[in-house]
């Protein structure tokens, strides 16, 4: 059963266009925002903890969980707790341009996968009484930034990047590839075999066998995956499990292929490291335990704010027109 963590009419509507099939417990968790998160880790980390709050209920059910967030200049815009206030939020918008959020996460029990679709809203100049005007109606009530882009507010915007249904706050689309790699990605779990130590010695090239197994460090700007932007995914090279999608790759600049994100979060651990005399984040490799790499806060703030600097000697990469002919298939939809 899939279960919807969110009592929005406009959630509910859109989902039905993907499945009938559904039932809505509304999750009620604290959503005060954090000071030293940045807008987007805030928003998905309230999408994390709406699903978690009801998987905790619902173990074997697969949950759909979302959290919508306006931010104009810095500021996060949540629901208005009054007129007043989304009177003062419109006005804020007015002639200017702000960034919609959206997260997205599914889950059922301890898998999850996770969305993020920011959007840029153009507003133009509104007057006070049209502002007024919109406000008495009531659609402003229940939305972030005081506004819903689909009513009666859609005649304030000039112009939008990115999904429509994003800042409607919910991006189907993206939502209908997630529950086909979800499904996916749970069936072919239990394939991602480490192999024993004596045949990874025979697989791995020596660095590679350093990387993985001894937690070593290749040079930087040493790896051709580095400045390779084809479309495809990146596996573990021990078992073959998949770990980043070339959509989330970035030239950070550090000498290492860098990632915003993996391909989902379950197939990534991470363990602190004060090796070498610093305090770090370890990234390694759900099924193999293979180290990769570090996470730092200190990647693009509209992506999340993380990247994952990631040896190229712990991948191997696949391109889309091989992914099919690897055993891939399954994760085509994330291109498509």
């Amino acid at each position: 059963m899939i279960i919807l963590a969110s009592q929005s009419p406009r959630r509910k509507e859109l989902l039905r266009y993907l499945t009938p099939d559904f039932k809505v417990v509304p999750a009620d968790v604290d959503e005060t925002v954090a000071e030293d998160l940045t807008p987007t880790a805030y928003v998905m980390l309230m999408a994390e903890r709406k699903a978690e709050k009801v998987a905790a209920d619902y173990p074997d059910d697969l949950i759909i969980a979302c959290d919508t967030i306006v931010v104009h200049r810095g500021q996060i815009f949540g629901k208005p707790r009054s007129q007043d206030e989304a009177f003062a939020m419109l006005q804020a918008l007015s002639g200017d341009t702000h960034d919609v959020c959206t997260a997205v996460v599914l889950q059922k029990g301890t898998h999850k996968l996770t969305h993020l679709s920011p959007v840029s809203v153009t507003f133009y100049d509104l007057t006070s009484d049209e502002i007024t005007g919109y406000l008495a109606t009531g659609d402003y009530q229940d939305k972030a930034g005081a506004y819903g882009i689909q009513g009666l507010a859609g005649k304030f915007v000039k112009e939008i990047k990115g999904d429509f249904y994003s800042v409607v706050g919910f991006p189907f689309g993206a939502v209908n590839q997630m529950l086909k790699t979800f499904t996916s990605t749970q069936r072919s779990e239990s394939m991602y075999q480490k192999p024993s130590d004596k045949e990874l010695r025979k697989r791995l090239s020596e660095e590679s066998y350093h990387v993985t197994q001894e937690s070593g460090t290749e040079r930087p700007f040493s790896s051709s995956y580095d400045t390779l932007f084809e479309e495809g995914i990146y596996v573990d090279i021990v078992s073959g499990e998949p770990l980043f999608s070339s959509q989330d790759k970035y030239d950070a600049g550090c000498g290492w292929p860098s990632f915003t994100q993996p391909i989902a979060r379950r197939v990534l651990q991470e363990k602190v490291d004060t090796s070498h005399g610093m305090h770090r984040t370890e990234v390694r490799s759900t099924q193999a335990d293979s180290h990769l790499g570090h996470v730092f806060p200190d990647g693009p703030e509209e992506a999340g704010g993380l990247r994952y600097c990631i040896n190229g000697a712990a991948l191997r990469f696949i391109p889309v027109s091989k992914m099919a002919e690897e055993g891939y298939a399954d994760w085509l939809a994330l291109f498509d």
